[in-house]
């Protein structure tokens, strides 16, 4: 301010004044919001690339007016983001949005929107290119990353920490690691992350690494051309990590990656380049890695079962998602907000829990975590023919003994009806009995670990 009063015209008008007019014709679109993402300043540049006058802008949420905005986001996590693309009405801009920190506080955040000079920085030009050839491209062999962080459930103080440390990731591009028990739902936090990160509108695909055999590993990762190996298509393949370019790639049980694999994957992470089975070319790919696993990647390190160099290259921010057992106050909430999707998904909405059932649900242990909690409110809502669904009902079911409630209550099924529940019966139990450990639960029941995650699929008992 000191500095202004070198102006002769400080003697007519004031510091803020000159400072106001001066952003106000600058050919930057600014806009500024508080940490409400209440927008408190635009600029006459702004109101001429939004079409929105100043009068209608200041005061109103951000969102309102601008829906792919993530200046709000930004207000949440204090990470500010440059450079990046964003389209507004018809024409992609340049822009950063970068937070207002006042004597070490950030106060709001400052939007900057820039006219498109992409022709002079050609790192945003292939940015751009790569973005309509995905808008352009129709490829249904990604995932749809649906979770936000909006939908998690968080009351206990723990998971507010590990859920605001997630929202931080979010804000980079560096590796996840997310790490937890079976069932926790580590897919819940790779999408949530996916989808609070400047990726958002990239593709979202996933590979669980322990359901597919290790021969097709590498062409599953990497792809594959045309006449690679008997049964290769004619026209070749693309691999997950070509799918998921400009996106993020969720590698799903890590642990379970084949040691041999692991020095490929190793290359792929460090240099962003991937070399197709029966290929010659070497192709450029720009992804995220999110990376998940129940297992103990130290203790395999020291095994000899997984490479101390790509588990340090995965572990960048570690996040380590607590158990159910470790989290009870989250549990009756949590519980509520299954039920409710489990009304909806049934067309069964006269259905309640009581508050004792409520009760014995928060005290069990739940070693299989969230996916048995959707599994046991699932026999609930199905098996027990009365509106208040009560303790003992609770108690029968996690004991396993949800043919007593069907012959007490005398409910009938069909032959398909009575295969299917005792299929996902034995499939749960088996779960539980090998504490989660997918190969150990294939061969408790005789089945191969493909045929066990299509199982698993069909009773939605992956991760929630």
């Amino acid at each position: 301010m000191n500095d202004l009063k070198l102006f002769e015209l400080t003697d007519v008008f004031s510091a803020t004044e000159i400072i106001e007019e001066i952003l106000a014709i600058s050919a930057e679109g600014l806009m500024v919001i508080n940490l409400k993402g209440e927008i408190v300043y635009v600029n006459k540049s702004f109101e001429e690339i939004h079409g929105i006058p100043k009068e209608k802008a200041v005061g109103r949420q951000v969102t309102d007016i601008m829906e792919n905005t993530r200046m709000h986001i930004v207000a949440q996590t204090g990470v500010a983001e440059t450079d990046e693309i964003q389209t507004i009405g018809k024409h992609e801009y340049i822009v950063s949005r970068l937070p207002l920190v006042i004597r070490g506080q950030c106060v709001g955040v400052v939007g900057k929107i820039r006219f498109q000079h992409t022709d002079t920085v050609k790192h945003l030009t292939q940015k751009i290119l790569k973005l309509e050839a995905k808008i352009k491209k129709t490829d249904g062999n990604h995932h749809d990353a649906r979770y936000t962080f909006k939908k998690m459930v968080a009351f206990s103080e723990l998971s507010h920490q590990i859920k605001k440390r997630a929202i931080r990731a979010s804000a980079s591009q560096a590796t996840v690691l997310l790490l937890g028990e079976s069932g926790v739902g580590k897919e819940v936090f790779a999408q949530s992350i996916h989808n609070m990160s400047s990726r958002c509108n990239g593709p979202f695909v996933m590979l669980n690494c322990s359901a597919i055999q290790e021969s097709l590993f590498e062409s599953e990762l990497f792809g594959y051309v045309g006449g690679a190996f008997t049964g290769a298509k004619k026209g070749g393949k693309k691999g997950k990590f070509e799918l998921a370019d400009t996106g993020t790639i969720f590698l799903d049980e890590i642990g379970d990656m084949p040691l041999a694999l692991q020095a490929k994957m190793l290359r792929v992470i460090q240099e962003r380049t991937v070399d197709k089975v029966g290929g010659e070319k070497i192709f450029n790919v720009d992804v995220r890695i999110i990376a998940a696993t129940n297992k103990n990647l130290e203790q395999l390190v020291k095994q000899g079962k997984f490479r101390k160099d790509l588990y340090y290259r995965l572990n960048v921010i570690p996040i380590c998602i607590p158990s159910l057992r470790d989290r009870r106050s989250d549990i009756p909430e949590l519980t509520l907000f299954i039920w409710k999707q489990l009304k909806k998904e049934y067309g069964i909405y006269h259905k309640k829990l009581d508050f004792e059932a409520l009760n014995v649900l928060k005290n069990y242990d739940w070693p299989g975590n969230i996916r048995e909690l959707r599994n046991v409110l699932e026999r609930l809502i199905i098996l027990v023919p009365q509106e208040s669904i009560t303790e003992e009902h609770v108690r029968t079911i996690i004991s396993g003994q949800s043919a007593v409630i069907q012959s007490h209550f005398g409910i009938k099924h069909d032959l398909r009806s009575l295969v299917a529940l005792t299929e996902k019966k034995a499939v749960s139990q088996a779960l539980v009995s090998a504490n989660n450990n997918r190969s150990e639960t294939a061969k408790i029941l005789g089945i191969s670990r493909a045929l066990l995650y299509k199982k698993m699929h069909l009773y939605g008992m992956m991760d929630p």
